[in-house]
């Protein structure tokens, strides 16, 4: 009897705490608004959202340095005077049954005089971002940087920079300049696709300035630079090297960055209204500029580009050197597959969609099935396995876009011509078949990803008709291939001989 009542005892005092407990208010307080603002500007920073705040709550606003309050509303108006940095405080009371319970917040303001945007990709080093945030803050100016994570796909710059543009669209007001510091024309792009989508930002930036620094050539990317400015209308764009950040953080303004560009002998080009004009005779020039500016991304347009070159070294090395492969579409396919995903995840995928087709064909040989349907189900089951490898990919990080997919599927019927080869050449065959199709399509990615090829055929498109006037002189070619003078090298031999 005394254990009983000393358990009802210890749940009715645990009832009652409990009771207490839901009694106590949780208020979390939340402020919106401007993380940076102009000196003179006027801040509006807003607690409207703060959770659990009654009617009779009370908004007490503090700056950091000052006693009294800025405000005892819902909303707080400041207008900072000198440059720096501000810490707004807010506290929240709200009175239940007589006892007061407080809850803060903090809001961080950076007030600045001058104000650059810096849009990085993941390829730049965190550190040199955060000397060059350093500098700026030596030099008066407030640097604020957009990178975001790092991706695991070589050709998905364009669309992590357009997510993290998305998220910080509101860092472009009250910026002298944007400055991209990234691979190509990807950064600008981004920034476009952002920006198409809000009016009113895309009015400001007519009165920016687009700052590109890039390690390639200027020219080239100067011309495919004039579509997205067609789109933008920014005041103008100037093309440079990574260098000029430092004359540009410490310039007075645009005029006097060009003119320390000019005293410290860097290159840098100009685009503006100017030297956009396009012509028209120039057909796949306008074409190629036409689909950047229509939400294509440059990505897309650089790999249809890529193809006929793709296809040209294949036929040079099929006719000229001689090597065997499962036809040309097949490593055409794999090579933009390797551009897309990467080397070593593209080699990683056709393995496992080789051996999954071998393994399917072996568990069926006891069902003696037509050779159509056959084909069906190792289909599906390849299809099924890369489901599952992607899935496995998400959850390290590693997401693909619907046109890589679609890759990927196509790339899933080379099982079904391995699996054809090996039938007729046997197991020597197939293999060979397979090395020299991976051997060819790697090279054609080691080829087309060279930066100053890539720079030209997206400047330059009508390069890629010279496949054509290349393919025809191959198509003449009546010599033996080069693998056919070692083959043949004992015959060769006797004929000297003789």
């Amino acid at each position: 009897m005394p254990r009983l009542l000393i358990v009802i005892g210890c749940f009715l005092c645990v009832s009652a705490s409990l009771v207490c407990a839901q009694e106590v208010p949780s208020v979390v307080p939340s402020i919106r608004g401007p993380t940076d603002i102009a000196v003179g500007r006027t801040v509006v920073l807003d607690a409207s959202a703060t959770v659990g705040a009654g009617e009779g709550s009370q908004y007490l606003w503090y700056r950091a340095g000052v006693s009294q309050p800025i405000s005892r509303t819902v909303e707080a108006v400041y207008t900072p005077e000198e440059p720096g940095t501000t810490v707004i405080r807010l506290v929240v009371r709200s009175t239940v049954n007589g006892e007061v319970f407080e809850a803060e917040a903090t809001h961080t303001i950076t007030v600045y005089e001058r104000k650059v945007v810096l849009i990085a990709d993941d390829t730049v080093p965190k550190e040199k971002l955060i000397a060059h945030q350093q500098e700026a803050e030596r030099q008066g100016v407030f640097l604020r940087v957009i990178q975001p994570k790092e991706s695991a796909l070589p050709l998905a710059g364009e669309s992590s920079l357009f997510t993290a543009i998305s998220e910080n669209s509101t860092a472009f007001v009250g910026a002298e300049s944007i400055v991209l510091w990234t691979d190509g024309i990807a950064g600008l792009q981004a920034l476009q696709r952002v920006l198409e989508g809000d009016a009113d930002r895309l009015n400001a930036v007519s009165s920016q300035t687009i700052i590109l620094m890039t390690d390639r050539g200027l020219h080239t990317l100067a011309r495919t630079a004039r579509g997205p400015f067609s789109i933008l209308q920014p005041a103008r764009i100037i093309l440079t090297r990574a260098e000029a950040l430092t004359p540009l953080l410490t310039a007075e303004d645009v005029d006097s960055f060009l003119a320390k560009l000019d005293q410290w002998d860097l290159q840098y080009l100009v685009v503006d209204k100017t030297t956009t004009g396009v012509r028209p005779w120039n057909l796949l020039s306008s074409l190629t500029t036409y689909m950047i500016t229509h939400g294509v991304s440059s990505q897309t347009v650089m790999l249809l580009l890529m193809l006929p070159i793709i296809a040209t070294i294949l036929a040079f090395l099929k006719q000229v050197i001689g090597i065997t492969t499962f036809g040309l579409y097949t490593p055409a396919v794999i090579a933009l597959s390797f551009l897309a995903l990467g080397w070593p995840v593209g080699v990683s995928f056709l393995v496992f969609i080789l051996v999954t087709g071998y393994a399917t064909r072996a568990l069926m040989r006891r069902w003696r099935l037509l050779y159509i349907p056959k084909v069906a189900i190792i289909v599906t089951v390849v299809s099924l396995t890369l489901l599952v490898l992607l899935g496995i990919g998400a959850f390290f990080g590693l997401t693909l876009s619907g046109d890589t997919i679609f890759i990927l599927l196509i790339m899933s019927t080379l099982s079904e011509m391995f699996l054809t080869v090996k039938a007729e050449q046997g197991w020597y065959g197939a293999l060979l078949g397979v090395a020299e199709t991976i051997l060819a399509a790697l090279l054609c990615v080691f080829l087309v990803q060279w930066p100053l090829l890539q720079s030209l055929v997206l400047a330059y498109p009508e390069l890629i008709l010279l496949a054509l006037l290349i393919n025809a002189v191959l198509g003449r070619w009546t010599g033996l291939r080069l693998v056919e003078y070692f083959r043949f090298r004992e015959v060769f031999k006797h004929l000297q001989e003789e």
